[in-house]
């Protein structure tokens, strides 16, 4: 049974190696390092540091692009986006954002750069976060809107349908843009394999046809994955936490047993309170109870240090959650 945590917002390795020596000591099994662009960009060496000491503590790493150009998930910022606006994607109202394009062969070589920084630094799986195209609300545009039509997105589209990209999500533009983000998870998984890494693939539990991935099937069958998993954090997207996981636990456990990969299930462990006890304990026993084994939940100590994510009380709600997923209480 693995059992890990995700955490970020300390590069002070002394701090890191007590915090990962406690996560060892309440039973976790491993831990995700952000490895942001910033992390990319100033602390390299550090980072292969922090890596150290978690293997140190007797802990498996992930390590995660968080917000790396605006095209994986977290809150971190973009500096590529903001150096290379030319390889921004592209509203359909015309409108170009700071999100690096898939389709953009330039955007692609630098998430390739950052992969091999990642598995030179000793992880032992790459964590590829929350694949999506840009969200309408992070660039103050309209609900409803998407992207790309961008001059890569345009010359592919034609490529595949023989015709200019239209500017109404038809049939086969949504055919496209969800063949673009598995070309490019495909692209990724394979580079990673190559240079002796492993892969999880996260995918968003909840999709419109606007931002995500869709099809799940075509993501689990990639060649060389290692790891499918879904982060179904109820209380956020304000659904039943046995319902809610355990449907979506199913879902990927299924798909993981089809195509010979690990299921992997994130437990919400931030925008909670006290009272939602119930709800923790709730989601991780429908996660086991749909044959998945490793678990992690959203982050250390219930990301109390983060004002965004606002935990309510963190210190119960972190000893809820160990307890929850580590069974120190019985449960």
């Amino acid at each position: 049974m693995a059992i890990g945590c995700s955490y970020f917002g300390s590069r002070i390795l002394r701090h890191v190696a007590a915090d990962m020596d406690d996560l060892a000591s309440r039973g976790f099994t491993g831990v995700l390092h952000t490895f942001s662009e910033n992390d990319f960009n100033w602390y390299r060496e550090q980072m292969d540091r922090i890596i150290a000491v978690s293997h140190a503590a007797g802990l498996e790493v992930q390590v995660g692009p968080w917000g790396l150009g605006h095209v994986f998930g977290g809150e971190a910022e973009s500096l590529f986006a903001a150096q290379r606006p030319d390889l921004g994607q592209v509203f359909s109202d015309g409108t170009r954002v700071g999100a690096g394009c898939p389709s953009q062969p330039e955007f692609r070589a630098f998430v390739r750069s950052w992969a091999d920084i990642a598995v030179a630094s000793g992880a032992d799986r790459v964590f590829w976060d929350e694949p999506h195209w840009a969200h309408p609300v992070r660039f103050a545009r309209t609900e409803g809107a998407w992207t790309c039509v961008c001059e890569a997105c345009d010359a592919g589209f034609h490529e595949r349908f023989g015709e200019p990209m239209p500017r109404e999500l038809t049939r086969e533009v949504a055919a496209f843009r969800e063949a673009v983000l598995t070309d490019f998870l495909t692209e990724l998984v394979d580079h990673v394999a190559s240079i002796g890494g492993r892969s999880t693939i996260c995918l968003l539990p909840e999709v419109d046809g606007l931002h995500a991935v869709s099809a799940w099937e075509p993501i689990a069958a990639i060649p060389r994955l290692d790891t499918l998993a879904t982060d179904p954090y109820w209380s956020f997207f304000a659904q039943d936490a046995d319902d809610y996981v355990g449907g979506q636990s199913r879902r990927v456990a299924e798909l993981a047993a089809a195509n010979g990969v690990t299921p992997q299930i994130w437990i919400q462990g931030f925008k909670l309170g006290p009272e939602q006890a119930g709800e923790i304990h709730a989601a991780v026993a429908a996660a086991r109870a749909a044959g998945v084994t490793d678990l992690w939940t959203w982050g250390y100590e219930a990301c109390g240090h983060m004002s965004h994510l606002h935990t309510r009380e963190p210190e119960i709600v972190w000893e809820t959650l160990t307890d929850a997923l580590t069974g120190r209480d019985g449960g």
